[in-house]
């Protein structure tokens, strides 16, 4: 429906469009909870049955969706990769762990510190498959959809990242060069050195191992959201189409 010069909608047009939601099409979004927030917004406008035009969603705010999908995915690569350098000495050498747990008692679980590394990525897949209530309608698809394909594109980059480093990473440490960096941390104290040398020693092994789990955490993070926001999408449109067939029957 369009709106007149002073914003009061004509009841005798098609489509209703809440006055500024045409702007928030084109504008960029800060946040995955404000394109969520945004995506919420037209799941009310389908939800009331309006069929709005394809080309309301712009080329720029399909754009704008993907760009959020990717910092997105940026950022949970990011901070996966980071506590994953926290995570990975500690699961490697008992010693650590044992001292580290007299500080945090729970780092004495290897499957706490496994879910620490991988929580952002999990919740965010969380608030992903969350969107599978939302994609109704032509703006609620789109929308969706350049978000996760977005979230995708980055993952995807991140993860193949992470596996060269971290295989790269592998090859690299020797027990020359585990001695000279241990040296290095430690400003060459020989205590804290022999305790560097053997972390490192004992980590690198794990390396390799930690690549291919980074490849399968982000494969399951992509999919998840993918099967899940499909698969209702699909069981609505069954669901629909069953309940069109049962009326006609009834006719």
């Amino acid at each position: 429906m369009t709106k007149s010069s002073t914003g009061v909608f004509d009841p005798s047009q098609d489509v209703i469009i809440p006055l500024g939601t045409g702007d928030t099409t084109r504008r960029k979004f800060p946040t995955l909870l404000s394109a969520i927030s945004q995506i919420q917004q037209f799941f009310v406008i389908e939800k009331s049955g309006q069929e709005i035009p394809d080309e309301f969603l712009t080329i720029q705010g399909k754009m704008n969706f993907f760009n959020t999908g990717f910092g997105s995915g940026f950022v949970e690569g990011l901070t996966f990769a980071l506590l994953a350098s926290l995570t990975l000495p500690v699961l490697s050498d008992a010693k650590l762990m044992t001292a580290v747990a007299n500080y945090f008692p729970l780092a004495r679980s290897k499957l706490f510190l496994r879910t620490l590394s991988c929580f952002p990525i999990l919740l965010t897949a969380a608030l992903c498959c969350y969107l599978s209530r939302f994609r109704i309608g032509i703006l609620t698809r789109k929308s969706v959809d350049a978000f996760l394909f977005g979230r995708l594109i980055s993952l995807m980059v991140k993860g193949g990242l992470i596996f060269a480093g971290l295989t790269a990473l592998s090859g690299v440490i020797t027990r020359e060069s585990a001695w000279s960096v241990a040296k290095w941390v430690s400003f060459e104290r020989s205590s804290l050195a022999h305790e560097i040398y053997r972390i490192l020693l004992n980590t690198k092994p794990r390396l390799v191992d930690m690549a291919y789990e980074t490849v399968a955490v982000f494969t399951a993070a992509v999919a998840l959201p993918f099967i899940t926001i499909w698969g209702v999408s699909l069981v609505r449109k069954i669901k629909a189409k069953r309940d069109e067939a049962s009326w006609d029957r009834l006719e």
